[in-house]
């Protein structure tokens, strides 16, 4: 299937937090046993908490007897994801004898990013199993032996972490445009406030950029993404490519027309 991608993860630790209404949906449990507790476990949690947007949470297959044997669909956009949680070791008596199979289907750029927030969001190797030699049953139907599933792994994760950096990248560049666009203007201006003002939030977007690198280098993508939106606040200030002094041309920044321009008529009646 094109663009899609089936990894498996140890599942660590499980509760019952979740139960399933009669309409299949997936919600938070309140108190008290009932039916349809669900162990929705720290992989599929971790999954879902970091979706960047509002996730439909879609039980396919809820659990009888066994809480922790289930399949979730999860879509968020263009991206769908479907998590089958099923034992692979000590008949499902442990938590850690269970493995959530993740199928992936979407864009390439969220896929991965997904990937990553999760692996990042685990803090562990999800595709290092608690009993290795029970997951190659399923790794084999996956068309996976152990080697080449964790390359599958890190190959994601890599591709989602490139993306991050590429995102910090554009954003550098347009910092190197809006600051030649700023020494440009302030040739011409007389505005001390506006000026250093301006300058001063060049900076903070430096520091911001900064702090973008530094949570990149901790696999924080939540991180990044907050430091490179403020660094995008700030030189949205910086800029003055609106704002050419006296209707005059600043190098680098593309006029504007004003009242004493000739234009056509044009007659829309």
């Amino acid at each position: 299937m094109p663009n899609t991608v089936r990894l498996a993860a140890q599942v660590v630790r499980a509760g019952p937090h979740h139960t399933v209404d009669a309409e299949g949906r997936l919600r938070p449990r309140r108190g008290g046993k009932g039916p349809g507790v669900v162990y929705l476990g720290d992989v599929a949690t971790a999954l879902i908490h970091g979706l960047q947007e509002a996730a439909t949470l879609t039980m396919v297959r809820p659990p009888n007897f066994d809480e922790q044997r289930w399949k979730l669909e999860v879509k968020a956009g263009d991206l769908t994801v479907h998590i089958h949680s099923r034992p692979y070791w000590g008949f499902g008596l442990f938590t850690k004898g269970y493995v959530n199979v993740l199928e992936f289907s979407g864009p390439e750029a969220p896929r991965d990013r997904v990937i990553f927030d999760l692996a990042a969001a685990l803090g562990r190797l999800p595709w290092a199993f608690s009993w290795p030699a029970a997951a190659d049953r399923i790794l084999q139907r996956l068309d996976f032996n152990r080697s080449s599933h964790a390359k599958a792994w890190k190959n994601a994760v890599q591709r989602g972490r490139d993306g991050l950096r590429d995102d910090i990248l554009t954003m550098e560049a347009r910092r190197e445009t809006v600051a030649k666009r700023l020494h440009a203007w302030l040739d011409d201006v007389q505005d001390g406030p506006t000026s250093t003002h301006r300058q001063h939030r060049l900076m903070e977007a430096d520091e911001d950029l900064e702090h973008a690198r530094k949570a990149l280098k901790e696999d924080h993508a939540p991180g990044v993404e907050r430091a490179l939106a403020r660094a995008e606040a700030a030189l949205i200030e910086v800029d003055p490519l609106d704002e050419a002094p006296d209707g005059g041309h600043v190098e680098g920044i593309t006029p504007v027309l004003t009242l004493e321009d000739d234009l056509d008529v044009v007659d829309l009646t």
